[in-house]
């Protein structure tokens, strides 16, 4: 988020300080200090200010900012460990995301997702850095059908957003489809998305940019007219993010495929 500071008033102040005489100038002098060392404050609290979902809550430089998604269907629920140090949000389950950042300290930490039940190792994520007001959403996944559950952490990219445009991603969730192509009021967008390609090309997990209003998205097969998941229709609101992903879940009737959105709000 890009704040801008009307220096009108600032330039007032400074303006009959430079035009005092000789015999003012150390007071002069005294007065532009105090007046930079306002400033500095000023930016410093800024700063702050920085695109998070409402349950992030910016305090200094001393936390992360993160995100989950538990979107692998061959997968369980999960309990989520820092470091060795559970994070007392208690399970997720299977499909269940959330849609604002939890604060954790910044600092160096594996991440371990575990079962709730047996506290066994569902995925982890190596040691990596959590930095000072970093983004990040952590996730679980499948590629490819009765595939090993595997995780992997995102980094948050919003230097892009503005108030002009809306910005979305999508991600394919559904290991039991090969690929798909993704569709905005019938236009295609994007074309053969394979299962977690996301991971491995990290540029998918870039937003970009739509005018706001609202859309029907829909998720086909590559190549085909044969429609996977449900319809999707939603409001874009300008300045704000959302992620679209195709996800996966399994139930007594089998398979069953959606198209869902994630919105981060301010």
């Amino acid at each position: 988020m890009k704040n801008s500071v009307d220096n009108s008033k600032f330039i007032q102040a400074l303006r009959p300080i430079t035009e005092m005489g000789k015999s003012n100038m150390r007071k002069a002098k005294l007065q532009t200090i105090y007046l930079m060392v306002f400033l500095i404050s000023l930016g410093a609290k800024l700063t702050s200010c920085t695109k998070a979902g409402s349950g992030a809550v910016v305090t200094g430089p001393a936390y992360s900012f993160i995100s989950t998604m538990n979107l692998a269907p061959y997968g369980d629920s999960a309990n989520i460990y820092f470091g060795g140090n559970e994070y007392p949000g208690g399970a997720i389950p299977i499909g269940s995301y959330s849609n604002s950042y939890f604060k954790v300290a910044s600092g160096t930490y594996d991440v371990d997702f575990k079962t709730p039940t047996t506290d066994s190792l569902l995925a982890e994520i190596p040691s990596s850095t959590f930095d000072s007001l970093g983004f990040y959403t952590i996730l679980t996944y499948n590629d490819s059908a009765n595939g090993a559950v595997k995780a992997a952490k995102i980094t948050e990219n919003f230097s892009n957003i503005t108030n002009d445009s809306a910005y979305f991603r999508f991600f394919n969730m559904s290991p039991d489809v090969a690929s798909v192509d993704l569709y905005i009021n019938g236009t295609k967008v994007q074309s053969s998305r394979a299962p977690a390609d996301n991971i491995l090309n990290t540029f998918l997990n870039n937003f970009q940019g739509i005018p706001g209003g609202y859309y029907t998205i829909v998720a086909k097969l590559a190549g085909t007219n044969t429609m996977v998941g449900t319809t999707l229709t939603v409001s874009f609101q300008s300045g704000q993010v959302f992620t679209i992903f195709l996800e996966e879940l399994h139930g007594a009737a089998g398979n069953s495929f959606s198209l869902a959105i994630l919105q981060f709000t301010d």
